[in-house]
């Protein structure tokens, strides 16, 4: 009988999927959040307070109940169209781009308040138009700000990737699952897959990733 060792590559494998569905999480969600602070800095109480509704809604909402949602509707919505199902890497990353999304809408809005704002309105006394100011002023200094925060968060979603098992994506936990009932000894490959785990925050952690800093 293999021994959870024989499974080792077959385990490492699945760190491929789980960076890979962390990593294209994060920047959805870090674009959806970026966008939506600026929207919300220069908009009408009206979309400022859907924008709040948005937030408050998928902050409060289970990271699991949200990838239930998105991978069981999108296979509804995609039967009653005839189009072929959706993946579950394809509902996993909709869901945690959306939900984690709405962190990172607050993490930008803080960063985006954070701006000095005489440097913004030195940008505006000389006649430059609104979205230059935001490209080269706001954006800029947004993404400098909300540094330590944003690293922290692509963590929080890799490790977040492991709960897109429950709907069949075979990332690193559920490997670790599939290993565990091959050789009906559980332990050591959780803990492979925990010491893996450990590996990809150590380098998240590292110097230039230090306190969650890309800078």
């Amino acid at each position: 009988m293999n021994t959870t060792s024989d499974y080792l590559p077959y385990l490492l494998q699945g760190i491929v999927s789980s960076v890979a569905l962390g990593g294209s999480s994060f920047v959805a969600a870090a674009v959806i959040g970026l966008l939506l602070a600026l929207i919300r800095d220069h908009s009408s109480h009206l979309v400022k307070f859907l924008i709040s509704i948005y937030i408050s809604v998928f902050r409060a909402l289970p990271e699991l109940l949200t990838i239930f949602l998105a991978y069981y509707g999108s296979i509804g919505f995609a039967r009653s169209v005839g189009i072929p199902d959706p993946s579950p890497f394809a509902a996993a990353l909709t869901a945690l781009g959306i939900q984690i999304g709405s962190y990172a809408c607050q993490i930008f809005s803080d960063a985006y308040r954070a701006v000095p704002r005489g440097l913004l309105e030195a940008a505006q006394a000389v006649g430059m138009p609104g979205y230059l100011i935001n490209v080269r002023i706001a954006i800029p200094l947004m993404l400098r700000l909300a540094a330590p925060s944003l690293g922290s968060l692509l963590l929080v979603v890799i490790k977040l990737t492991a709960i897109a098992s429950a709907i069949g994506v075979t990332e690193l936990t559920r490997r670790a699952q599939i290993v565990a009932g091959a050789t009906h000894d559980p332990l050591p490959a959780f803990a492979y897959a925990a010491a893996v785990y450990l590996v990809v925050a150590a380098i998240l952690n590292r110097p230039g990733f230090s306190g969650g800093r890309f800078v």
